[in-house]
């Protein structure tokens, strides 16, 4: 029998092929095995009961770090197809372009460290001992060195560099046979390490002026491993070429060396993460479970946050208020080299905060060579930025659920892979949002999403993001896809550069297209259904902002969902909110909006509060970060007279708001330095709580704040109230405990109110609130208690991230229901 045998799935890239080649040697078949685009054609010759058990096993066996999602067999006639001829044994041929299947091929992501390579790196004896740039069939860069399908040696940035006899034999055979990024000491890529020193004692015998004068050194191979190693060790900030972007790294001990590095950076308060050597060292400073252990472990090497252990910490100012660490494993052989000679790391992305991961050795030094002690690079480009992946595991009920804070390296672009097909011929192309911004293509069965960027209000992202699209587009091979219609997808919001930039790639269309908007939130709903193949749910999206149908900001939304449309049925009252960007980071002004629309003077419910407030604002320590969080009595007297007069003041519904304004009037949390500062305070005080109580075997409070529902809006104005009366005499965090609930609680009350009219029992959570993890396992627990089947994101972020999937599936649900 002569067969034609076709896999789909993450098939390159991960040593497929060689796989192949093994097993049909094992098998005594002949024949042959190439990639095609996006996926692998196999022709198997031999007895037909040995072929079809060939195929069986392909189903089921598979090299680390590949995805079969389905495998195929075809009788062939010895003629079939055109160019194929009998031979004696099994050969890897030459990769075609692309294969003639209508459907969108999947490639894998960069790929961590294997056990092998770790273990081949560590042994003196190995001829690729300490190489730091070390990788094999399943493991190394794939997806930011790719120039094109298919993955081959000469459609990656490796097609620079010749192997040498060594590795061109392993190339044939054994655990590297076919692999594109194969290289040792004497033919791949070596590490530089470039040092400038300054000495500022120098005087300019030209002008006699002092000056700094920059002593360079350069060393390589292992001389740059160690001097680097001695840079860090002395308490220098040195960057390094990662696999997928550059990054800058520095020992978390010393605070002034960790100060120095946020003013490099720019970053304020938002916590560093970690690297460590191991997970053994990772127990030293974090607690672990079984859960966080198999996701720190897994080929990804994502960032997981962890909880803290009190008795052994970093500097103070590396993680900040936060209970948590960022811990994450090297994913690289340099990593290895630097954690086991140094411990644990700061490793961070090498960009200035709020600007793109830079990729390139030139604009790199452009931007650091002057602030930093040395950097650590290669020469081999990455052709796309790639920064660290981010997640958390959350318990709920019985169950363990991993949540994306941020899903890009080790992740990106393997699709969300959907139970059915998109609509015939359509490509889907979303632009997402502003924040945390993606974007995504679908068609078939498949929604690709691309790495997290950052905000789109800095141009550098912009940038970063129309390139990515437009190589995705080409990587993937549109072009060949039978499309009809290409539909264009956008957020509702006309301030939104996501929206414009939708729109300007729209008019740059030709052939049949259209172009839609979106409502956030039921894109954040959508992202959920999207993951579990839903057509209608009770959707809960709680965020910080989002442009509404009624041209305010919304935010708190519990929603019905029926085939890619919504009914917006409760929320919180909107509230008159002052100064637009500043109010988002600056609690004290939400908290006076807050207390002023619930007929409340802010003056005196603050009391000793803002006294504080203007004793700091008078230090003038900017290093605090204090003094643009603060409200003077003259502030007060300004945001007041703003509501009266109805001046830069809008409507807001938006629930990141109100945890923002509660945490500010219970004392935890100021202004927000970085996307949800004050809600995590908030949070922090609540399982401080909690913690106390299980300690002491004290019963949590049962009590819930006053909250209503009045015409299918809650009312905070008795809410605020409520809590600024209690705050009096009751303990802080006890408060804070029983408005996370009280928010549960009033959320579950809506979703029974919406089953016994429409029958629904599936509830969709998502927005950026509710990184809030306690917040999700409270709502969790009352919710499945009450009979509901609830829904999470698994595989994209739950905050803004995972928008632009949300759009292709709600957009394509309506499209199907129009037919």
């Amino acid at each position: 029998m002569k067969a034609l045998i076709r896999v789909t799935g993450a098939v390159q890239g991960v040593g497929y092929r060689p796989f192949v080649a093994e097993l049909a040697s094992k098998y005594a078949l002949s024949g042959e095995v190439k990639n095609c685009g996006g996926i692998v054609e196999i022709i198997a010759e031999g007895p037909e009961d040995t072929v079809k058990s060939f195929a069986k096993e392909l189903e089921v066996s598979y090299p680390f770090g590949s995805i079969v999602i389905n495998v195929s067999l075809e009788t062939m006639n010895e003629c079939e197809p055109e160019g194929h001829k009998s031979f004696s044994g099994f050969r890897i041929v030459q990769s075609t372009r692309f294969d003639q299947e209508g459907s969108l091929p999947v490639f894998p992501p960069d790929i961590g460290i294997c056990d092998d390579c770790l273990s081949e790196m560590l042994n003196s004896d190995d001829r690729r001992y300490r190489y730091p740039l070390i990788s094999c069939v399943s493991c190394g860069p794939r997806y930011s060195i790719l120039k094109n399908l298919p993955y081959d040696r000469e459609n990656i940035t490796m097609d620079i560099y010749d192997m040498c006899p060594e590795c061109s034999a392993e190339y044939l055979k054994g655990r590297r046979r076919h692999a594109q990024t194969i290289s040792c000491h004497s033919c791949g890529p070596q590490m530089i390490f470039k040092t400038t020193s300054i000495d500022f004692g120098f005087m300019n015998p030209k002008n006699g002026s002092s000056d700094h004068v920059k002593d360079i050194k350069i060393s390589s191979k292992e001389d740059a491993v160690r001097d680097a190693i001695k840079i860090l060790r002395d308490g220098g900030i040195i960057g390094l070429k990662g696999i997928s972007g550059y990054q800058l790294v520095a020992l978390p001990y010393n605070e002034s060396v960790v100060q120095r590095l946020r003013d490099i950076k720019g970053r304020e308060k938002k916590p560093f993460a970690i690297m460590f050597e191991n997970i053994y060292s990772i127990t030293d400073y974090c607690c672990v479970n079984e859960e966080e252990e198999k996701l720190l472990n897994q080929s990804s090497r994502p960032i997981v946050l962890l909880d803290k252990v009190p008795v052994k910490c970093f500097a103070s100012n590396v993680c900040g208020i936060s209970n948590q660490i960022g811990a994450f494993l090297p994913s690289s052989g340099i990593h290895v080299l630097l954690t086991k000679e140094l411990g644990p790391l700061i490793v961070t992305s090498g960009n200035l905060s709020g600007h793109p991961m830079i990729v390139s050795d030139e604009e790199f030094e452009d931007s650091f060579a002057d602030k930093i002690d040395g950097i650590l690079y290669y020469k081999r480009d990455i052709l796309r930025p790639l920064d660290d992946s981010v997640l958390q595991i959350v318990k709920t009920g019985d169950d363990y659920v991993n949540r994306f804070v941020r899903r890009s390296r080790g992740y990106v672009p393997l699709p969300i892979f959907l139970n059915r097909s998109l609509k015939e011929k359509v490509l889907y192309i979303a632009f997402g949002a502003d924040l945390k911004n993606t974007f995504s293509i679908g068609y078939g069965d498949k929604i690709i999403s691309s790495q997290y960027f950052g905000d789109m209000d800095e141009l550098g992202i912009q940038k970063v993001a129309e390139k990515e699209l437009k190589e995705m587009l080409t990587i993937f091979g549109t072009e060949r896809l039978d499309i009809s219609k290409t539909v264009v997808l956008c957020d509702m919001h006309p301030g939104y550069v996501s929206t414009t930039r939708a729109k300007d790639f729209y008019e740059s269309l030709e052939g049949t297209k259209e172009l839609l908007q979106l409502q956030h939130h039921h894109a954040h709903i959508g992202s959920v259904m999207a993951e579990n193949d839903l057509k209608e749910c009770i959707g809960i999206a709680f965020d910080g902002t989002g442009f509404g149908t009624d041209n305010t900001i919304w935010g708190s939304e519990i929603l019905l969902c029926e085939d890619g449309k919504f009914q917006r049925m409760d929320h919180l009252r909107p509230v008159p909110i002052v100064g637009q960007d500043e109010a988002m980071k600056n609690a004290g002004i939400l908290a006076t909006c807050f207390m002023i629309d619930s007929g409340l003077d802010p003056e005196e419910v603050l009391g000793n509060q803002l006294a504080v407030s203007v004793t700091n604002a008078n230090s003038n320590l900017a290093e605090d970060y204090t003094k643009a969080a603060l409200l003077t009595a003259d502030d007060l007297n300004l945001i007041k007279a703003a509501l009266s007069n109805n001046i830069n003041t809008y409507m807001n519904s938006g629930m990141g708001r109100l945890f923002d304004a509660v945490s500010f009037i219970l004392g935890f949390g100021q202004y927000n330095s970085y996307e949800g500062e004050c809600a995590i305070a908030l949070q922090n005080a609540a399982e401080e709580y909690i913690k106390e109580c299980d300690a002491l075997g004290k019963e949590k409070t049962g009590e819930f704040l006053n909250l209503t529902c009045i015409e299918n809006q809650w009312d905070t104005r008795e809410l605020i109230k409520d809590i600024t009366e209690r705050a009096k005499v009751q303990d802080k965090r006890e408060l804070s405990y029983a408005f996370h609930m009280t928010i549960a609680k009033a959320a579950l009350d809506s979703c029974i109110k919406i089953r016994d009219k429409k029958g629904i029992t599936n509830v969709c959570l998502s927005g950026g609130v509710f990184a809030n993890r306690l917040l999700v396992t409270k709502l969790y627990e009352l919710l499945t208690e009450n009979g509901f089947m609830v829904y999470l994101n698994r595989f994209l972020p739950t905050n803004d991230g995972g928008i632009s999937v949300g759009q292709i599936y709600l957009q394509d649900l309506r499209d199907l229901e129009e037919v």
